[in-house]
């Protein structure tokens, strides 16, 4: 085939179980990151009024990402990718709704709830995407990361105008609106 198969590859690259895959990685990583960027200021402000020293302790949820990392590989194997790339994002939903809480630990148990149902989405979403794409498995995850890094620039940074126009159920509103967006398109396109 003329210039070693680019035209198949380019064709496998934009077919919408990749594109669905991609945006699971700009959708969800983008609320991922407005969350961690603007839940500091929330919790150094009224009713909370924690220190800079112990706002920045929130980081330590990212252990309960390792955690479901680690064992979406099982539930996968049990109940299959789709399922539990929905089932993720799911958890992910429950968790930014549970910040909007006036009450600290319904806050912290909501960030490390949403943190391992992104984790989650994520190990299953750039897992799958290879795996869809045999004949261009380095490109299709190569799209995959620009995708996820694309949504953390741009979410992330538009987290900032909801938290400015609307305080944190701006920014709350926007993640859930994004993760909707994710699990609707990936009940809507993927199939195991």
């Amino acid at each position: 085939m003329p210039n070693g198969g680019r035209p198949g590859r380019l064709k496998v690259l934009l077919s919408p179980r990749l594109l669905v895959l991609d945006a699971q990685g700009l959708l969800l990583m983008g609320g991922f990151v407005a969350v961690y960027n603007y839940l500091g200021f929330r919790l150094a402000d009224e009713p909370f009024g924690l220190s800079p020293g112990v706002v920045s302790l929130v980081f330590l949820a990212y252990l309960a990402g390792t955690w479901s990392s680690a064992r979406t590989g099982r539930l996968v194997v049990r109940h299959g990718r789709r399922r539990v790339l929905l089932a993720s994002t799911g958890l992910m939903a429950a968790g930014v709704a549970a910040t909007l809480s006036g009450r600290l630990p319904l806050v912290l148990a909501g960030l490390v709830v949403l943190t391992a149902g992104f984790f989650g989405a994520h190990a299953v979403a750039s897992g799958w995407t290879p795996v869809a794409a045999p004949q261009a498995r380095t490109q299709a995850a190569a799209v995959y990361n620009l995708a996820y890094y694309a949504g953390s620039s741009v979410f992330g940074w538009l987290g900032g105008v909801g938290f400015a126009l609307a305080g944190w159920p701006g920014t709350v509103g926007m993640v859930l609106v994004l993760v909707a967006a994710a699990a609707s398109l990936a009940a809507a396109v993927l199939r195991e």
